[in-house]
């Protein structure tokens, strides 16, 4: 009997290690997909951790302003029924410095309570405060324009944030004392920063808006809201300072007035 005669094709000596390879491509390609699927879901559960604790922050700081809010209403209800001047007048500052003249929360809050607390307090005492609360109104009106108008800024704003000719300025500085130098230096920084800006304007802090939350400002200092903006608020440091060597410090600040830069002047 004849031998068969052998095809011709693959041994296993020849396919044996190319299906080594393939197994070993695919497990590869595998591990690489569950390693790029794990990382997605760590990322995925750190983004939804860091919106839960972020969400779990505004709903305790939301409460405890409305606590203070509850605290600040008794003190000044017992305030009001005592009488006392002393005891109206640190009552005042305390609701100055606590509540905000900004935040839609806060301020009807704020302006009932000063607004109580004059007509409790001595003649002198009341036309203070209600010349504050007046300075107080003038400032939120003037910021309720800014932001109808940052509306229409912010259309400008496109190719324009590094552009400090695009920008218009305010000059604040804090009043309080006949003899406070800030007005003045103030109107010399405005002057010198005429023809460079689209706007500079020269504008009083009062001392009651300076106490509230969010301000506080007892230095010179240059506020932007926004990383974008951080090359221009240099570029206007640079154009301020006096002495290079000490330059006005910069701050970044939480707004949404898009070519807008506020300068303090108050140290």
């Amino acid at each position: 009997m004849s031998e068969k005669e052998v095809q011709p094709g693959f041994t296993d000596k020849q396919w044996l290690p190319k299906l080594n390879l393939v197994l070993t491509m695919v497990l590869a390609a595998m591990g690489l997909w569950l390693n790029y699927s794990s990382q997605q879901q760590r990322q995925s559960l750190e983004s939804i951790q860091a919106e839960v604790a972020a969400s779990r922050d505004e709903r305790e700081e939301r409460a405890s302003r409305e606590q203070l809010r509850f605290q600040l209403f008794d003190k000044v209800t017992l305030s009001l029924r005592d009488g006392n001047a002393e005891h109206i007048a640190a009552t005042r500052t305390l609701v100055e410095s606590l509540l905000s003249t900004m935040e839609p929360a806060e301020v009807e809050l704020r302006i009932g309570l000063l607004r109580s607390l004059a007509m409790r307090a001595p003649e002198q005492q009341r036309d203070a405060m209600n010349q504050a609360l007046s300075q107080e109104e003038a400032f939120r009106l003037y910021h309720e324009e800014l932001r109808e108008k940052a509306v229409l800024w912010s259309k400008e704003a496109e190719g324009n944030l590094d552009n400090l000719s695009a920008y218009r300025l305010d000059m604040f500085y804090c009043s309080g004392t006949a003899a406070s130098p800030f007005k003045a230096r103030a109107e010399g920084f405005a002057r010198q920063m005429e023809g460079q800006v689209k706007a500079v304007k020269v504008r009083e802090l009062a001392p009651s808006i300076n106490a509230s939350p969010g301000y506080g400002v007892i230095q010179t200092e240059i506020r932007f809201e926004d990383a974008s903006e951080a090359a221009v608020a240099k570029q206007l440091q640079q154009a301020l300072s006096a002495e290079p060597a000490k330059p006005i410090p910069l701050r970044q600040v939480r707004t949404n007035t898009p070519l807008y830069i506020s300068v303090f002047v108050c140290g």
